[in-house]
């Protein structure tokens, strides 16, 4: 029956999606401060299955013809690894620094800081580190300190306090880079860490067992799309509905 086909054809888009998902961690392994995706794979649209029956199309059972997978960010804390050099910092625990890209505000874990031509803090790609009012901050040349809580000082005196948010469970989007937009944030959990950075929190060993598992299913389904199809065919050539 047709149900068949579509109940396939619908799990193969559904393992394609969760196979590049997977695809995605696995290549950010080494990324500062990325953060692994996760896929939920949930079953749409039920619909009845119609069998032969002794007097007639009898409902035999239901089959899902439509998945999907709801995608979203694991937000469980990386690892820190000390590098030493004061302008790189490392979130302790949850939250974000705020930085300003041509994309509008965004929030990332990677701290591989430096220090611009005009004196600024900013990220390994030239975004502006902003401080807790918005602002981009001036650091100069010498020398700084920052707390636990986002204050730097230089020679003795308060410079700026770091822009520093936790973002919510749910609704946020990955911009590239390590880069992350969400539609609200949340008070400051966490804590500063100088001279170190966020690793990647992906699980090498999960994730390669989340793309085996993938690759059996879509295997699996490649398998009764083409059964199905040749039943259908020989079927067809008996003049039998299927």
């Amino acid at each position: 029956m047709m149900n068949a086909l579509y109940t396939g054809a619908a799990g193969l888009l559904t393992q394609h999606q969760v196979l590049e998902t997977v695809a995605g961690n696995l290549a950010n392994q080494n990324s500062l401060g990325y953060l692994a995706q996760h896929s939920q794979v949930v079953g749409l649209l039920p619909e009845t299955v119609m069998g032969q029956g002794p007097s007639g199309m009898v409902p035999i059972g239901q089959v899902i013809t439509e998945q999907a997978v709801l995608s979203g960010v694991n937000l469980t804390p990386g690892q820190v690894r000390t590098t030493g050099h004061y302008t790189d910092l490392a979130i302790m625990g949850q939250g974000f620094f705020v930085v300003k890209t041509p994309k509008g505000l965004a929030y990332t874990q990677d701290g591989r800081f430096s220090v611009n031509a005009q004196g600024q803090l900013v990220t390994a790609t030239g975004d502006f580190v902003l401080s807790s009012s918005g602002q981009p901050i001036d650091v100069g040349l010498a020398p700084f300190h920052v707390s636990p809580g986002g204050q730097i000082t230089q020679n003795g005196q308060v410079v700026a306090t770091l822009g520093l948010v936790d973002l919510p469970n749910q609704g946020i989007k990955a911009l590239g880079n390590s880069l992350y937009q969400a539609p609200r944030r949340l008070p400051f959990t966490g804590q500063v860490m100088q001279g170190a950075v966020n690793t990647s929190n992906g699980n090498m060993t999960q994730e390669t067992m989340t793309m085996m598992e993938a690759e059996q299913t879509y295997q699996s389904l490649t398998t009764l799309i083409n059964e199905e199809s040749s039943r259908l065919k020989t079927a067809a050539s008996l003049s039998i509905i299927a």
